[in-house]
């Protein structure tokens, strides 16, 4: 019967491990460097002193035109397209809004395409989503492992990753000092 060590169970779980240790760490490094208020697409928006957007909802719908210019008076984007979001998709952009939304594809002064989502009843932008946006979904859904909906934090799989990582940390300090 083979005997196991904590050196040998150390060094397969660290292979179990490792992929995800790397995805924590690069999609980490990928936060860093990029600023939440960027990737949430606040240099898209004009700044103003007044706030004249609508809390209280109308009963009808604005029309594309009117929800086009909307975009074009509070954003620095050049609206092109405009459809309207009325079916909720898992994983989607505009996940956790309350539908339906407008979805309008602009463009950005560099000729970026990017995706504006409003409330077509008050024509609040409650979201604009960027390739930027779009990268750092990926990485939070790699970092959080949950490659799917992207969302849950509270995850089975999270929780028993971070363990597995805890133990194999530790056990790699201890057999660093254990002599062998």
């Amino acid at each position: 019967m083979t005997k196991i060590t904590l050196r040998k169970f150390h060094r397969y779980i660290s292979l179990l491990i490792a992929v995800q240790l790397l995805l924590w760490t690069v999609s980490g490094i990928y936060f860093s460097f990029n600023k939440i208020e960027n990737v949430r697409g606040e240099q898209y928006r004009v700044v103003k002193t007044d706030v004249s957007i609508a809390n209280n909802p109308k009963l009808e719908k604005l029309d594309f035109e009117s929800a086009m210019q909307i975009i074009e008076e509070e954003t620095t984007l050049q609206p092109q397209t405009i459809e309207i979001v009325e079916e909720s998709k898992r994983g989607s952009e505009y996940r956790g809004r309350k539908l339906p939304l407008y979805k309008a594809v602009s463009l950005s002064n560099e000729g970026k395409e990017i995706n504006v989502y409003q409330d077509p009843f008050t024509g609040e932008i409650v979201a604009i989503r960027s390739a930027q946006w779009r990268i750092w979904d990926l990485m939070w859904g790699l970092h959080i492992m949950d490659w799917v909906d992207r969302d849950n934090i509270d995850n089975l799989l999270l929780k028993i990753f971070s363990f597995i990582a805890l133990f194999t940390s530790i056990s790699g300090v201890i057999l660093f000092f254990k002599k062998s």
